[in-house]
């Protein structure tokens, strides 16, 4: 058994800063946001920051600045929290000293989204951000409630239409006025339609814009991040791990990423496309306004779309309902005292059992004599729930309910608790925001998640059975890892539960051991714990054939393991999270 205390994760305070009187100074007069210095993978950032919702993230081109977003701020601070960050080696952000790689920027992105976002983000990445955005996505998806690509690179290699791939070349050898005319006549549709509605605005932008071109430090930062992120095309299986509602939006007359390239990648992946019309690679900067409302529209529609996953996984478990009462809730409910004796439970507290399932810590808390109210999105699960309570002469208050947006007032429960249920939700982070927000100050969040998938022994068995019929199976893939393995990471559960602003956090990792006399019970108990394991064997495609080998070979492992004791232990990590409000 093992230990781990946590506090918070250290944090730069960041510094507001004041731009002088030049081009960068004038660009900010009168924008409705404040400059802030941070340090993020120990690079100095300066961020623009304004406005207050649920935050969105805007990462800029190559050879840009956070300023290049000035058209669609004023009203995305409406409704958003803006987040607009100079890129490393961009703007006013320090160069990158050292090895210049993909972990490191994406290193970078990560502890800008944990230090100023509340919660997870909507990102935006337009060119090269698009790329450092969708390569963050699919390895840290889980951090993001969103992703945005406009007009992205990585979606293909670099294959600019001739004329703008000499204009960029001739900007980058000699970063004159003249040649940064030229450039811009190719990234937008009609440029002189551009300056006249920008007026002063234009000139300040083109004048700041060729302040930083000329300075030699920042360039090669910015070469290096081209050739990591804006070369290359990201490679397909990267991308197909992007499990975030991914839109695309884009500039019909795009000449450095054409637009059959974002048409390719929205069949492939499944992302729905916004076409920007009059606009080449700038929609922002060229259409604001039908950019922003291309905008509202995709995260619109990746709600709906997160809402209907969510309806498909309450049909799921609905059906593996009596499967998972028969077999996993009696097992799971020493696991489950074991965290409320952590969490403090007493008679006569409020304890609310986040997507408590059919009662595994439910039961026990009002065996203990607490007030328990259990919520599911299952209605089946919540049935079999109150026929337990009924057989033990227990009263728990059920209720169908997200767990996502929880119909309760803040501040009153004396613990939140969760078992096996806010590690599986698609957004887990705001799951554990409305735990902390429902219970009292002074109260306590408890969560059971289990540990490191690599040292559970059922997953192993299953995994040794499964490779009897294909031996090329290595299990689920785990970058990024599935949900039931999202919080498996002690210091990612601590950072969870520190990040939504809980006191003396700990999480402790102990072993949870049960007892299978066949292959038969366990083939059961791990089929009916979660629908993805029926979602990942079906994957496989296993004929009724298939399967009749992997559960006798199931059956030998388990009579190995037994050996004369007559039942196979076997044994797997859980991490208790704990943390006080």
């Amino acid at each position: 058994m093992s230990r781990t205390d946590s506090a918070a994760t250290p944090r730069d305070t960041p510094s507001q800063q004041t731009s002088d009187g030049g081009p960068r100074g004038l660009l900010l007069a009168g924008l409705p946001v404040m400059e802030k210095r941070f340090r993020f993978a120990g690079i100095s950032t300066t961020v623009l920051e304004g406005g207050d919702g649920p935050p969105i993230v805007l990462l800029h081109g190559p050879g840009e600045h956070a300023l290049k977003w000035l058209r669609v701020v004023p009203e995305l601070v409406k409704t958003y929290r803006v987040i607009a960050p100079d890129l490393p080696g961009h703007g006013t952000s320090e160069p990158i000293t050292g090895t210049i790689d993909v972990d490191r920027v994406l290193a970078w992105l990560g502890e800008l989204v944990d230090q100023t976002c509340a919660t997870p983000p909507i990102v935006v990445g337009q060119i090269i951000g698009g790329a450092i955005a969708a390569r963050f996505a699919a390895a840290h998806g889980d951090r993001l409630r969103c992703l945005v690509l406009s007009d992205a690179l990585g979606l293909s290699s670099f294959r600019p239409a001739p004329e703008f791939g000499a204009a960029l070349m001739a900007f980058v050898t000699e970063s004159s006025a003249e040649n940064h005319d030229l450039l811009w006549q190719r990234c937008a549709f009609d440029l002189d339609t551009l300056c006249d509605r920008m007026g002063e605005s234009w000139e300040r932008l083109r004048a700041y814009n060729l302040d930083r071109a000329q300075v030699a430090g920042l360039k090669p930062t910015q070469q290096s991040m081209m050739e990591q992120f804006g070369l290359p095309a990201i490679p397909p299986e990267e991308l197909a791990r992007i499990r975030v509602p991914t839109v695309l939006i884009w500039g019909r007359h795009d000449l450095a990423t054409p637009l059959s390239v974002a048409e390719a990648a929205g069949v492939l992946y499944g992302w729905p496309l916004h076409v920007i019309d009059h606009a080449a690679d700038d929609p922002p900067i060229e259409q604001p306004a039908t950019f922003v409302e291309a905008l509202r529209a995709a995260l619109s529609a990746a709600e709906s779309a997160a809402f209907q996953t969510q309806s498909d996984t309450r049909v799921a478990w609905n059906q593996i309902a009596p499967g998972y009462d028969r077999t996993n809730t009696e097992t799971q409910m020493w696991l489950a005292n074991e965290g409320l004796r952590r969490a403090g439970l007493r008679p006569g507290m409020r304890f609310i059992d986040i997507a408590s399932g059919s009662g595994a810590l439910s039961i026990p808390a009002a065996r203990i004599g607490a007030q328990v109210v259990a919520i599911d999105q299952s209605p089946a699960m919540l049935r079999l729930l109150r026929a337990r309570a009924g057989r033990d002469g227990l009263e728990i208050d059920t209720r169908v309910m997200d767990g996502h947006a929880l119909a309760f007032d803040d501040d009153g429960f004396d613990i939140a608790g969760s078992q096996f249920g806010v590690m599986l939700f698609p957004d887990m982070p705001k799951g554990v925001r409305e735990m902390t927000r429902v219970v009292k100050p002074g109260g306590r969040v408890l969560i059971i998640a289990y540990g490191n998938p690599h040292q559970i022994d059922f997953l192993a068995f299953l995994v040794g059975a499964v490779q009897s019929v294909r031996p090329e199976f290595d299990g689920p893939h785990m970058n990024p890892p599935p949900l039931p393995f999202q919080l498996s990471d002690p210091e990612r559960l601590a950072r969870e539960l520190t990040k939504v602003g809980l006191q003396d956090v700990t999480v402790e990792t102990i072993t949870e051991s049960t007892a299978f006399k066949s292959g038969a019970e366990l083939w059961d108990w791990i089929v009916w714990s979660n629908p993805i394991v029926e979602e990942v064997l079906g994957t496989l495609e296993l004929s009724e054939g298939e399967r009749t080998v992997i559960r006798q070979r199931l059956d030998r492992m388990v009579r190995d393991r037994a050996g004369d004791g007559g039942s196979a232990v076997l044994a797997n990590p859980v991490n208790i999270g704990t943390g006080t409000k």
